[in-house]
């Protein structure tokens, strides 16, 4: 009897271990399969994830009172859409929710005007804009079920005033040589932001420490510097002429002072003046003939000399002629008594 419990306790234990066995190679196989569940599970959220979300900007510099449309492009996969959400700052403006009607919806925003025709899924039309809109833009694009992924685009707008014109540039005189005193002024139309000023005298950039900036009754901005230079021989050394040559060494004679006015890459205008030593009384022109031309005068002199001679030879017989015609008068008769 003791030796059956004794078979029948080994053969128990001998069960308990194969159980025991057992029962740890199917945990290890039920981890492994969680763990291939839970890579596919991540392989098909980022495959569904939302990717390459951009916001940009048409025109890339918008003009005030003029219209910006903001296009948010984004690449869902195979996941539909579920919000596409436009921000000024941290507040909303405009929603496209396809699930619920009307499907766009402008939010109200303090100088925000959306043209809801114009807007859809992936864009969104600004009418008049003002310059209170510089600043930071953004989309916010969401998947739907299962996922629910969101991914966001960021852009900064600039609102923007350029100027019709080019610089303004003002010199005490038109004309200068080596020794004068060259006082300059130039100044920007009114614009947003302000201009860039730069002056160059023969293409090189002169320093100009005074400058002034003045802001208009409309919010815009105009700038001016001015220029004081002790003019020296070298500034007139290797100028480009008006006809294209140089002047080839000191007192070529003509100076090209340029102003500049630059706003980023948006604006590039510039004026320019030609100066140079003053006008003097001209210097005849020595003449040079050519064969034709030469032979030409040489026979208007022959016959010119051949007609001088003509008229000295026939000069005394016009004098005999003269003489042979007056006849003095008679004296009057004598009377007699």
């Amino acid at each position: 009897m003791l030796q059956r419990r004794q078979h029948t306790g080994s053969s128990g234990g001998c069960w308990f271990d194969h159980v025991t066995t057992g029962g740890s190679s199917l945990l290890q196989r039920l981890i492994s399969v969680g763990i291939l569940l839970q890579i596919a599970a991540n392989f098909a959220i980022c495959s569904g994830a939302i990717r390459n979300v951009h916001l940009v900007v048409d025109p890339p510099a918008v003009r005030r009172s003029q219209h910006a449309t903001l296009r948010c492009l984004y690449d869902l996969g195979d996941s539909p859409l579920y919000s596409v959400k436009f921000y000024r700052g941290l507040r909303e403006f405009y929603r496209y929710l396809p699930s619920e009607y009307p499907e766009k919806k402008a939010i109200p925003f303090p100088g925000i005007n959306v043209d809801l025709l114009l807007s859809n899924a992936s864009q969104v039309v600004i009418r008049n804009v003002g310059f209170g809109l510089s600043g930071n833009f953004s989309c916010e694009v969401t998947a739907d079920a299962p996922l629910y992924s969101t991914a966001t685009g960021h852009i900064q707008m600039q609102v923007v005033e350029l100027p019709d014109n080019g610089p303004t540039l003002w010199t005490e005189h038109n004309r200068y040589e080596p020794g004068d005193v060259l006082r300059a002024n130039c100044s920007s139309p009114p614009s947003r932001p302000r201009a860039d000023l730069k002056l160059t005298l023969n293409n090189i950039v002169i320093f100009t420490p005074d400058q002034t900036i003045r802001t208009t009754t409309d919010n815009l901005v105009t700038t001016a510097i001015s220029l004081r230079i002790h003019l020296q021989s070298s500034h007139f050394a290797g100028v480009q002429m008006s006809g294209g040559g140089s002047g080839g060494g000191v007192g070529g004679g003509t100076l090209v002072l340029r102003c500049t006015a630059t706003i980023g890459t948006l604006y590039e205008r510039y004026s320019e003046l030609e100066l140079g030593a003053p006008q003097r009384d001209p210097v005849p022109a020595r003449v040079t003939l050519t064969g034709a031309a030469m032979s030409i005068y040489s026979t208007s002199c022959t016959l010119l000399l051949l007609l001088m001679c003509i008229c000295l030879a026939l000069l005394p017989l016009m004098n005999g002629n003269r003489l042979a015609g007056t006849v003095e008068p008679s004296p009057p008769p004598v009377q007699r008594r």
